[in-house]
């Protein structure tokens, strides 16, 4: 194949595409290459790669691409054996994505690849990252030591493993998530969130209510569903993000709903909430730590990922967690509690980013 000639260096990002929150904590590492004169290709699929090309107004070193991917499908209840059944083709997904990836370096002369939970995106001979928080994915015992094994192996194709997390110990966001020992080269970089920056101090409350809603369907209309009543509940305003790109903005009664708010305006309405509510999905519960801001939370049925983390972030610092059930029968508290750490995000990131993309330029071609 021809090579595509670029003045910058070209690194490839590839992201999961299962939800938003892969997509929203990898953009800032996105917009740091290109700000150190790397072109940067994006590469996910569905609502993710949407969302992602939906902030490339203005960008010139941005490019975006299609990766393949395995379709998870939900159902409304019982989903942890129907995603289990789904992981046989999960599993062989992975080496159709070494293909594709070695297609893209071939393509457009990469030289670095910064992985976010994509574990076939490498290749021999090029730079790469993998970044994930779970280096121990969460399993039933007897399936434990499976995963571990399938989960190091696929590391192992990796030049190190990065950790969206702290070091393992009580300060930990992720838990024993991200305490297994896959990778020699394992780091931890901090808290990542595209919303850290807009940051702001001593907001006066501006919504009785915010309801985030976010996660795969069924589960996602549901929760908006169960939002809309909760709110109904008072005459106070509410404010629902519907996590949908593209779907504007509108206003029924006491219930305003942003599709798609700027990082700008959705870090005011999370600071500004009188009782946030969100899942406890990890890229979330980033957010929440960059901008100090408590909330109750709501795990997605069948993920058990979500259902420790939020039991974690309630036994550690202090959150309420209640289930999906629950929310749709309408049994919330009054208001949200916890102290999330005081942690400054992106920074740690940022210097680890680009220090990385220096060795990976000035390797010889």
């Amino acid at each position: 194949m021809s090579r595509t000639k670029q003045v910058r260096p070209q690194l490839l990002v590839t992201v999961l595409d299962w939800g938003m929150g892969h997509a929203t904590r990898t953009w800032p590492l996105i917009e740091h290459a290109i700000e150190k004169e790397w072109h940067v290709h994006v590469a996910s699929k569905g609502t993710a790669l949407a969302w992602l090309q939906s902030r490339a107004e203005g960008q010139t070193h941005l490019s975006f691409h299609t990766k393949p991917g395995q379709e998870i499908k939900y159902a409304k209840r019982g989903n942890f054996w129907r995603i289990a059944r789904q992981m046989p083709a999960f599993v062989a997904n992975v080496n159709t994505e070494r293909k594709w990836t070695k297609r893209m370096v071939e393509t457009y002369n990469l030289q670095a690849i910064l992985s976010d939970n994509c574990y076939g995106c490498t290749t021999d001979g090029i730079p790469s990252i993998l970044m994930t928080h779970q280096l121990q994915i969460p399993t039933p015992k007897w399936l434990e030591g499976f995963a571990r094994k399938m989960v190091k192996r696929w590391a192992s194709a990796f030049d190190e493993v990065w950790v969206p997390d702290l070091e393992p110990g009580c300060g930990s966001l992720s838990g024993f998530l991200a305490e297994a020992q896959v990778h020699p080269r394992t780091k931890y970089v901090g808290v990542l969130s595209r919303l850290a920056k807009h940051k702001q101090e001593n907001l006066t409350q501006k919504w009785a209510k915010v309801g985030m809603v976010s996660g795969v369907e069924p589960h996602r209309s549901l929760m908006e569903h169960a939002l809309r009543s909760w709110m109904k509940k008072t005459k106070d305003p509410c404010l629902l993000i519907s996590g949908q790109p593209g779907g504007g903005t509108n206003t029924d009664g006491n219930i305003t709903t942003w599709c798609d708010p700027t990082d700008e305006d959705l870090a005011f309405a999370l600071q500004s909430a009188g009782t946030l509510v969100c899942r406890s999905g990890y890229s979330s519960q980033l957010d929440l730590v960059a901008l100090k801001t408590r909330a109750i939370l709501i795990p997605t049925p069948g993920q058990p990922e979500q259902v420790f983390l939020g039991n974690l972030w309630s036994e550690r610092f202090g959150f309420v967690c209640i289930s999906q059930r629950q929310l749709e029968g309408g049994h919330l508290p009054e208001v949200a509690t916890g102290n999330p750490p005081a942690i400054e995000a992106n920074s740690k990131a940022f210097q680890q980013l680009a220090s990385w993309l220096h060795e990976a330029a000035s390797q010889p071609a």
